[in-house]
């Protein structure tokens, strides 16, 4: 029998290019970087800082969004050119790390090792699944509100990779195949759970977070963790229960596969056993956390209520250094200092300021188009960049214009954050999305299809809660 040989008759200068395509794209980029950076031909009235943090800004925009470098780099890279180019003094460019924005994301990342690591967060999974699993429309709805409730304490992707392999488990036990109604609508709720809970507090997701550092660090003003929950909460909600009656309606499947369900959870409350005392310091140390972020984060603050939660798992054995830090998302950090790096430089440097005078003062805005504007292209991008760099390239500018209009920047703050976390067409959009197309249930066309529907309906509430809700909270 002969073996077949694949020979690939591709020219040599288009195999170099697929080779080296985001060499050759970075290089390219780089040497047009230099060359603008370097003109000195500029809008008459603008500073030079101010040009040069710009075209630094649009460099980063465009390496966030091709990704040819890691979004980490990028950002570790544009606090080297503020330095590099005398933007703003080195030592204000490199203190941004000490930003306790910076520091509540590390605490949240040692608190979900905490919670994941004490096997809290499984035994919860297995005992809400076992109780609200019977029927397949029970199942799937336990499994949305479950992601959900997670994804309110845990990070999004967490949330979605400690409960895959539970639900391929799942799949499996019941022989689901990948034309499975109930296997698709099973990942959509682990996918969409995860996205919609992540929204509604600081620990879904360190966009959040990070929304506010850029707000602090421009006006001083901040917005508190319960502050955040009230305001973004109700919408969320409002399209949680919309998602979840459509899920009901869908989903069908023989009551005789319920019993191996049944057998499934059994089985896996059986192999994590009894109790242990780490899951209960887990658990009070969580609600102890809890209480004093909406009690009292005004008198303590919410970074540092982070940082005395993450050391109590260590002080009271709960978790390990070793196990924590393979949860901390060092590469978020690094995003995270960069970005409020350069969001600072536009403002301090008066770009944002010229940008406003000379091209969005003459546009006369109304509140209306405003926030129509802002939060449809908030959830448009950030179906195709990052949602941190979504907030990154947005927020400052947003922000500006916000002011201008005599509208407040938390407005602004609410209209690119929540938005930006609501991607739901593709895999690349997000870490659960991603995890859940893995499962080999869902097909892409047509979770683009209910994406695209999801988004709207998530953009249409947000808009109205903002045009009447955020308004009787005094948003602005």
């Amino acid at each position: 029998m002969k073996s077949s040989v694949y020979i690939d008759r591709r020219s040599l200068i288009t195999l170099f290019l697929l080779e080296y395509k985001n060499a050759i794209l970075l290089l390219l980029s780089f040497i047009i970087f230099i060359l603008s950076i370097s003109n000195r031909d500029i809008p008459h009235g603008m500073p030079v800082q101010a040009y040069e943090s710009l075209v630094i800004f649009l460099f980063a925009v465009f390496l966030w969004v091709t990704n040819i470098i890691p979004l980490a780099i990028t950002s570790l890279m544009v606090m080297g050119l503020l330095a590099t180019f005398k933007v703003l003094p080195e030592n204000e460019i490199f203190s941004f790390f000490g930003n306790k924005s910076v520091f509540f994301i590390i605490g949240a990342f040692i608190i979900s090792a905490g919670i994941s690591g004490s096997g809290l967060s499984k035994r919860i999974s297995y005992y809400i699944l076992s109780k609200f699993g019977d029927k397949p429309h029970k199942l799937v709805l336990a499994i949305f509100f479950l992601s959900a409730a997670m994804a309110h304490i845990m990070p999004e992707h967490a949330v979605a990779a400690m409960l895959f392999p539970i639900l391929m488990s799942v799949s499996k036990r019941l022989d689901l195949k990948s034309g499975s109604i109930l296997g698709k609508y099973i990942f959509y709720a682990l996918a969409w759970g995860t996205v919609l809970g992540g929204v509604v507090t600081f620990l879904g997701g360190a966009r959040n977070p990070l929304a506010v550092g850029i707000l602090e660090q421009s006006t001083g003003r901040s917005i508190g963790f319960l502050e955040w929950m009230i305001t973004v909460g109700p919408p969320i909600y409002l399209v949680m229960i919309f998602v979840a009656i459509y899920f009901a309606r869908k989903v069908r499947l023989s009551t005789g596969d319920m019993q191996k369900l049944t057998d499934l959870f059994s089985e896996g409350g059986q192999r994590i056993g009894k109790v242990q005392m780490k899951e209960i310091k887990a658990l009070l140390i969580l609600v102890g956390t809890i209480y004093m972020w909406i009690f009292e984060n005004a008198s303590i603050g919410i970074a540092n209520v982070a940082l005395i939660s993450a050391a109590l798992f260590f002080v009271l054995n709960v978790t390990k250094w070793e196990d924590a830090k393979r949860e901390i998302n060092w590469g978020a950090i690094f995003m995270y200092g960069g970005a409020i790096a350069l969001g600072t430089a536009l403002e301090k440097t008066g770009l944002l300021d010229f940008i406003n005078s000379n091209y969005i003062a003459d546009m006369n805005f109304t509140t209306l188009s405003f926030i129509i504007i802002v939060a449809s292209i908030s959830v448009i991008l950030t179906e195709g960049v990052s949602n941190a760099a979504v907030v990154i390239i947005l927020l400052p500018v947003v922000m500006q214009t916000a002011v201008s209009m005599n509208l407040s920047p938390v407005l602004a703050v609410y209209l690119v954050a929540v938005p930006s976390g609501l991607a739901f067409m593709f895999p690349m959009s997000s870490p659960p999305n991603a995890i859940a197309y893995s499962s080999g249930f869902i097909s892409m066309g047509e979770t683009v299809i209910k994406g695209i529907v999801l988004s709207v309906l998530c953009l249409v509430v947000v808009i109205a809660f903002a045009l009447t809700y955020w308004r009787v909270l005094g948003v602005y």
